[in-house]
């Protein structure tokens, strides 16, 4: 077992979008955060450029939902770009602008969409660094789009464990390829995806990882063979370390 420096932190907004990688004429939400996301709202807060990546690479990040989500659609006016010139950039192309629906994730009932997030690293002045950001963030947070604005709250530092397996109950999310076996009861909605993990300094998405979580951030029964966080508690932290091999694939 290793010791991490761990920080754990709400990330809330009003609303969000991440958009499926995979989505053309619908642009539809993941339900959390992908860790290429993640590491895009971390390199902002330090002020880092493409190279964000980089200076990030190696730490172990997750996150589950706070509460109930809904999903909206909502039609955005887009500028219709065919070359790319002055005059399209101006909204004067001879087709007007395009209509793109948009599916933005609100919280049930009302009030902030929030999500929970941790991230360790055995580099602790790197945790350190990344506390002192977000909590005086060098550009502007965000929850997907740059108008879903976003903010954080309950910031802490922790220190935590890293365990190769984990059976029992746990929380955020977990690589489909590792896990044994997982809870399916009529109280946990779970959702499994593609996740996007790193992205090229052209928005290019460079790695995925197939990922389930629970959809309203309740913890799971799961047998899992891979690294789990655990903060003092009997239950694990599922996650994942931001690392690539040479072939492009994922850790």
């Amino acid at each position: 077992m290793n010791t991490l420096g761990v920080l754990r932190f709400v990330l809330a907004g009003k609303r969000a979008h991440f958009r499926r990688y995979y989505t053309n004429s619908s642009a539809l939400s993941y339900p959390v955060p992908p860790p290429a996301s993640l590491l895009g709202l971390m390199g902002a807060a330090l002020g880092l450029g493409p190279e964000y990546g980089q200076a990030l690479e190696g730490v172990f990040l997750a996150v589950r939902p706070l509460g109930r989500h809904r999903a909206l659609m909502q039609t955005m006016s887009h500028l219709f770009l065919k070359r790319g010139g002055l005059e399209e950039l101006r909204g004067l192309h001879p087709d007007g602008r395009t209509q793109i629906p948009i599916q933005m994730l609100v919280a049930e009932g009302g009030g902030s969409i929030r999500y929970e997030v941790w991230v360790a690293s055995e580099d602790k002045a790197l945790i350190w660094r990344l506390r002192g950001a977000l909590e005086d963030p060098h550009y502007p947070l965000s929850l997907g789009p740059a108008f879903a604005l976003a903010w954080v709250e309950e910031l802490e530092e922790k220190e935590g464990l890293l365990k190769k397996t984990w059976k029992g109950k746990g929380i955020g999310w977990w690589r489909v390829g590792c896990l044994v076996n997982w809870s399916r009861t009529s109280e946990t909605k779970l959702y499994r995806d593609r996740f996007p993990v790193l992205l090229s300094a052209d928005r290019t998405p460079l790695c995925f990882e197939e990922l389930v979580l629970e959809l309203e951030g309740k913890p799971i029964e799961v047998d899992y063979r891979d690294w789990v966080l655990v903060l003092g508690e009997n239950e694990g932290i599922g996650g994942l370390f931001i690392t690539s091999k040479q072939d492009g694939t994922c850790m």
